[in-house]
């Protein structure tokens, strides 16, 4: 694939991506707006978490297990393709309305009332919403497996665009619907609306004339790989959201910090963050593979490292202008109605901490994926269990003192620990990685990062309505990226004028010392 051809294809894929978590921030700002971070809202989280959230990690990690065994197949045969995605498709069904079945019988026992500690009335609620989402799951399933057989295809829009249709739908409930029905009504609407995203995956299935035929052949040797892989991909691929739930579980027992906060901090920074790194991992994941495939191994972790680099060139600066700006996004986003300026203050801080992670998550889904190359999963196995344990001890550390921003600031320091230690692994054993352009990203961040909070003291006092606030945020974000940019100019950052050459290759010469 041609270099213009693939930035056309990210550049696709990443504005459906976009627009579809645009669609999902609003559907996020009227819930809150509409059940604020009151009980209600925090029933939902809690039972959104153990089901529909978790569902759709698995469901993910799955399509990405499976599209390594259908791509080559369906490639040499269609017809053998066809009936490696029959199979997988049986296969992984049943076991979900299996999963369905045991879940929905657990709700019946005391299992449920342990994950609240409040009213028996509201233990029983949190039991009937979990029943309504553990169904599904067959769904949610289904639709992830059709995404990987059309993504081995070639269709990488999909997934991106499946969502527009289910936010739509609960934006329109939301909006119409939720005052009377309320929090329960809306349980029942987040499940339904999975079908209409499983509704997505028609246009494609009649258009590559796909026809599905129950197959169930256990003792097909691609069956164990491709359970093995998924096991393993759930963690290195979800490793945010496993911290999140480690965080969103010890906030229950914290007093002062509703689970729901947590949720809807989540809300914006998984969108921002997987918009940018999915649409670049979803196309260049197969050039990982051709680069290792041609180069000498010390060649191919030099690639990767370029890679990580030019893309922490963005990340970093963007990170710290997010968490300046966290508490005025959260207002202009979400406060409102049942949302009020507490939650506000509440979810800003989290969100604002949660932004400083974006390097670090950067790090661990594409270094994790060169690793896949290379067919190694020991390391990032190794690596994100590691974070899930460091996390789980920073918790107890840091919550009594300083409450939910404590359990932010774990997960922060976790994945960012993690992200420099599966780089040094990577790395180790490359003798001429240099350091100085990554350093310099950090030294222009953080000089950058500085100038903003001092200006933002004293322009923005959050007593600005909306609009004025958004102009505001908008002035100082234009001009702190002014900054950096000047900053990596003034200092010669290698990467920087390495994409200037790239845009502008006769204003900027090759040796960047040259003018």
């Amino acid at each position: 694939m041609k270099r213009n051809q693939t930035l056309n294809l990210i550049s696709a894929v990443a504005l459906v991506t976009l627009l579809a978590k645009m669609l999902g921030i609003v559907r996020e700002a009227l819930q809150a707006r509409v059940f604020g971070t009151q009980i209600a809202a925090d029933l939902y989280t809690i039972a959104n978490n153990h089901t529909i959230y978790l569902f759709t990690t698995a469901a993910y990690a799955l399509c990405v297990a499976a599209v390594p065994i259908l791509t080559p197949r369906l490639r040499r045969d269609r017809k053998e393709g066809y009936a490696a995605a029959d199979n997988l498709i049986t296969v992984t069904v049943l076991l979900s309305l299996l999963v369905a079945a045991l879940g929905i019988a657990a709700t019946f026992t005391p299992w449920a009332a342990s994950l609240w500690d409040g009213e028996q009335g509201e233990s029983l609620r949190l039991a009937y919403y979990l029943r309504i989402m553990m169904l599904t799951l067959p769904v949610i399933v289904l639709t992830y497996l059709l995404v990987a057989l059309f993504q081995s295809q070639e269709h990488f829009i999909l997934q991106g665009s499946m969502s527009i249709p289910y936010n739509l739908a609960l934006i329109l409930f939301l909006a119409f619907f939720a005052g009377q029905l309320g929090v329960g009504g809306y349980v029942a609407a987040v499940s339904a609306a999975w079908l209409l995203q499983l509704g997505m995956t028609v246009p494609y299935g009649i258009k590559e004339r796909y026809r599905f035929r129950p197959r169930l052949d256990l003792k097909a040797g691609y069956v164990r790989t491709f359970f093995k892989t998924a096991a393993v991909t759930v963690l290195t691929t979800s490793i945010f959201l496993f911290c999140y739930l480690q965080d969103s579980g010890m906030a229950a027992s914290l007093t002062d910090s509703p689970v729901s906060v947590f949720y809807y901090a989540d809300k914006l920074f998984t969108p921002l963050t997987t918009t940018l790194i999915y649409s670049i991992s979803t196309v260049l994941f197969p050039k990982f593979s051709q680069e290792y495939a041609t180069v000498d191994p010390a060649v191919y972790r030099r690639y990767v490292w370029g890679i990580l680099r030019y893309t922490l060139l963005v990340i970093l600066p963007v990170s710290v202008v997010l968490a300046i700006f966290g508490t005025p996004i959260v207002k202009v986003l979400f406060e409102g109605g049942s949302f009020d300026a507490a939650s506000t203050a509440a979810t800003g801080t989290v969100f604002s901490i949660y932004a400083l992670s974006m390097a670090g998550f950067c790090a661990l889904d594409l270094l994790s994926k060169a690793y896949y190359t290379m067919e190694k999963t020991l390391a990032p196995l190794a690596v994100n269990g590691g974070i899930l344990l460091f996390n789980w001890g920073l918790n107890r550390f840091l919550s009594p003192s300083l409450g939910a921003a404590g359990l932010a600031l774990a997960t922060a320091l976790s994945l960012t620990a993690g992200g420099i230690m599966l780089a040094f692994l990577l790395l180790r054993k490359v003798s001429d990685i240099r350091l100085s352009p990554l350093l310099k990203c950090l030294a222009g961040t953080l000089v950058t990062g500085a100038l903003l909070q001092l200006v933002t003291d004293h322009v923005v006092s959050g007593d600005e309505g909306k609009i004025l606030l958004v102009i505001k945020c908008l002035v100082l974000g234009g001009l702190a990226a002014g900054v950096y940019l000047v900053f990596m100019y003034m200092t010669r950052q290698e990467d920087f004028f390495d994409l200037l050459r790239r845009y502008f290759p006769n204003r900027f010469p090759k040796d960047p010392k040259e003018k």
